[in-house]
C-alpha cells in the first residue's frame, strides 16, 4: 500500500512538473502539501489521489461518483475565491481572467477535445472532474444547478455527454425545489462507458419531471416504471421524455441547405433540454407542426440589443426634486447623497425598471428617474453645471470604475438608434412588452427590438405578437427558469434572438387596421399579470388565507375565452389564427401557459 502511494506521488509530481509554465503557482502549492504529507506520522489530512491511490492503480477510478457541487456564477469565479475586497478592479477583473483561464487548462489535461465557455458556472468544471475520476462502467450522480440545460455555455457540457458519455436520466420537480438550494436543481444520472463502441445512436436519455414532492413518491415501483417506459408518458406523478442519443445531437446542431449540395452540419450550438424536456407540454409540439412553414426566428426579422450598462448607477440616474429652478436648469438630487442643478438638455427620461410600467406605452410621467445623457467634452462644457458635476463624479472615483473608464468620455453613454420595442430581461407574473417613444432611454434591463426593414406595421405586429399568450407561452419554455429564490425566468440576447414568431403578409390595409385598434386599446389599460388577464382575479378579501398568492388556487383546466380579457382575446385570436389553430388547441395555449407559470412561481417558494 505504501509503495502504492509513493508512485502514485512521483506519477503526480511528474505530470504536474510538465505543465508548469501554466501552473506554477498551483504546482508550487500542490508539492508543498505533498511534502507535508510525507512529513506526518499521524493522519490528519485527506488527499483523494493518494488515500485512493489503490482506487486507480488496481481499478482506474471509483465505481460510484456522487456529488452536489457548488454554484458559483462565472462573474465571482476568481483567485482566490474569498478575498475580493484586497484588489482594485482592474486587478480583480484580471485574477478572475486567470483562474477561469486555470480551470479550463486543468480540465484540458483530463479530456482531449473538451471545449469550455468561459462563461460557465463553477459546477460546470466539477462534471469534467467528477467524471475524470470514475472508471469506465462506473456511475456518476450530480446534483446541480438546472441552468446548463437550457444557456448557452452549456452546449459544450451537452456535446461531451453526448459524445463520451451514457448519459441515462435528467431528473427535475415541478412541485418543489430539491433542499434548500438559492438556484432550481436538477438530478442528472451518467454511466462512463467502458470504451467508445459502447456508445449507440439509440442510446435513451430519459427527462423525468415529478409533479409531486420527492417525499411523496420516493417508492421503488415508481422508479421501476420509470424505466420501463420507452415512450412519451405523463400521469400525475410523473411526466417522462425519452430521447435518443442521435436526436439529441441533430436537434442541437444547425443545418447549412443548398440545393445544389449536399447538407453542411455545423458545429453542435446546444439545445433547450429544460425547456423543451422536462417544462413543455404536448401542445408546444403541435405548435411547431402546425407552424413548421409559419414560423420565422425573431433574429431572422428583428434586431435584438441590450440597453446600455452605466457602470455608476448612483453617478448616471437622477430624480427631479420638485425644487424650483432657473429656466434650462433642474433640479436633481442622485442616490449618493448630491444633489443641485444641472441643465435639463443634459437630462433625458428614462425608463430603469419593468415596475414603472404601467401599459404596453412608455409613458414619460410613469417614469422616476432622469438619466445624465452628454456627448460633450469639458472643453465645450465650461461654465456649465454639468461640468462641476462631473468633476463631482472624479472626484468620487466614478471614472475608474472598468466600465466608466472604458469609454473615450467616461460620462458619455454614447448615442443610442432608435428601438421602439422594449423587452423586459426578468420576468415575473406580470409581464409587458412595451413601444416607446424616441425621447426615452432606456436602461439594460430592457432589450431593444425593431424590425430590419425599420418599417411602422413590421414594428407594430412584433411588439404586438410579443405581448400575445403565444409568445408568453414560448417565454416559459425557453426562458432561463435557474433562480430558485426568486420569481424571475430570464431570457439572453440570443434566446431572445431564437425564439419563434408567425409569419403575417400585410396584404390588406384590415390587418394593419386591427393591429392599430388592439394597441390603442391596451394603451388605454394596465396590463395586469397573466392569471388577471386570463380571467383568474386576485382575492380581495384580507382574512383570507391568499391575499398575496392568488395563483396557489388557479385552476388552469376552467379557462375560457368568456373570462379572458377582451382585448387580450383579439390579439391571441390573431396570433393563433396565423398558425391554424383549432378553438380546441387554444384553449391548450392558455391552460399550459397558466400551468407553466403557476408551477415556476410555487416551485419558487417551495422551501
Amino acid at each position: 500500500m505504501e509503495e502504492v502511494k509513493k508512485e502514485r506521488i512521483k506519477e503526480l509530481l511528474k505530470s504536474l512538473k510538465k505543465y508548469e509554465d501554466t501552473l506554477t503557482k498551483e504546482l508550487n502549492e500542490y508539492t508543498s502539501v505533498i511534502k507535508s504529507i510525507e512529513s506526518k506520522t499521524k493522519k490528519d489530512y485527506f488527499l483523494w489521489e493518494i488515500d485512493f491511490a489503490e482506487v486507480f492503480a488496481q481499478k482506474g477510478g471509483f465505481d460510484i461518483v456522487i456529488g452536489n457541487p457548488p454554484y458559483v456564477r462565472q462573474e465571482m469565479i476568481a483567485y482566490p475565491l474569498d478575498r475580493e475586497e484586497e484588489f482594485s478592479d482592474d486587478e480583480w477583473r484580471e485574477r478572475k481572467r486567470e483562474y477561469k483561464e486555470k480551470l479550463v487548462e486543468s480540465v484540458k489535461l483530463l479530456w482531449e477535445n473538451v471545449k469550455i465557455d468561459k462563461r460557465s458556472d463553477l459546477y460546470v468544471y466539477f462534471y469534467y472532474h467528477g467524471l475524470s475520476i470514475l472508471k469506465p462502467g462506473g456511475i456518476f450522480c450530480f446534483i446541480n444547478s438546472n441552468s446548463w440545460l437550457d444557456v448557452g455555455y452549456g452546449a459544450g457540457l451537452q456535446e461531451f455527454l453526448l459524445k463520451n458519455m451514457k448519459p441515462i436520466y435528467v431528473i427535475d420537480n415541478i412541485a418543489q425545489r430539491t433542499f434548500e438550494a438559492d438556484v432550481n436543481t436538477v438530478i442528472v444520472l451518467i454511466k462512463r462507458p467502458k470504451d467508445k463502441s459502447e456508445i449507440k445512436d439509440d442510446d435513451v436519455l430519459k427527462f423525468v419531471a415529478f409533479r409531486k414532492p420527492f417525499e411523496e413518491i420516493s417508492r421503488a415501483e415508481v422508479f421501476k416504471n420509470i424505466e420501463k417506459e420507452e415512450k412519451f408518458t405523463i400521469n400525475e406523478i410523473y411526466r417522462v421524455f425519452p430521447k435518443k442519443r442521435i436526436e439529441l445531437l441533430e436537434e442541437g446542431v444547425e443545418i447549412e441547405e443548398d440545393e445544389y449540395k449536399e447538407p453542411k452540419y455545423l458545429p453542435y450550438i446546444g439545445n433547450k433540454w429544460g425547456g423543451k424536456y422536462l417544462r413543455a407540454p404536448e401542445i408546444f409540439f403541435k405548435i411547431l407542426e402546425k407552424g413548421k412553414d409559419k414560423l420565422v426566428r425573431l433574429g431572422d426579422i428583428a434586431e435584438v440589443k441590450r440597453g446600455f450598462t452605466t457602470g455608476a448607477n448612483e453617478f448616471f440616474y437622477l430624480e427631479p426634486t420638485g425644487k424650483p429652478a432657473p429656466k434650462g436648469l433642474l433640479h436633481v438630487k442622485n442616490s449618493a447623497g448630491w444633489e443641485g442643478y444641472i441643465e435639463e438638455e443634459f437630462l433625458k427620461p428614462v425608463i430603469k425598471s419593468p415596475r414603472e410600467l404601467k401599459t404596453i406605452l412608455v409613458r414619460e410621467e410613469d417614469l422616476r428617474y432622469k438619466v445624465f445623457m452628454c456627448h460633450k467634452s469639458k472643453e465645450e462644457l465650461k461654465g456649465t453645471y454639468a461640468l462641476e458635476y462631473i468633476k463631482w463624479g472624479e472626484k468620487q472615483g466614478y471614472h475608474k470604475r472598468p466600465t466608466c473608464a472604458s469609454r473615450p468620455r467616461w460620462w458619455d453613454l454614447g448615442v443610442w438608434e432608435f428601438y421602439p420595442i422594449l423587452w423586459q430581461v426578468n420576468v415575473r407574473e406580470n409581464f409587458v412588452v412595451s413601444f416607446r417613444t424616441q425621447n426615452i432611454e432606456v436602461d439594460k434591463m430592457f432589450y431593444l427590438i425593431r424590425s430590419k426593414k425599420k418599417d411602422y406595421r413590421n414594428d407594430l405586429f412584433i411588439g404586438l405578437y410579443l405581448n400575445s399568450v403565444l409568445s408568453r407561452f414560448f417565454l416559459e419554455i425557453g426562458g432561463v427558469v435557474m433562480m430558485g429564490d426568486s420569481t424571475l425566468a430570464v431570457y439572453m440576447v440570443s434566446d431572445l434572438q431564437n425564439s419563434m414568431i408567425p409569419k403575417v403578409e400585410f396584404n390588406t390595409q384590415k390587418i394593419e387596421n386591427k393591429l392599430e385598434a388592439i394597441k390603442e386599446k391596451l394603451s388605454q389599460r394596465e396590463i395586469l399579470d397573466y392569471f388577471e388577464e386570463l380571467g383568474f382575479p386576485k382575492c380581495k378579501d384580507k382574512n383570507c388565507k391568499h391575499p398575496e398568492h392568488p395563483y396557489e388556487y388557479v385552476k388552469p383546466e376552467e379557462v375560457s375565452f368568456d373570462r379572458i380579457m377582451p382585448d387580450r382575446r383579439e390579439l391571441d385570436k390573431i396570433v393563433f389564427e396565423a398558425l391554424g389553430l383549432t378553438e380546441e388547441e387554444q384553449l391548450e395555449v392558455y391552460r399550459a401557459v397558466l400551468e407553466l407559470v403557476k408551477n415556476r412561481l410555487l416551485k419558487a417558494k417551495s422551501k
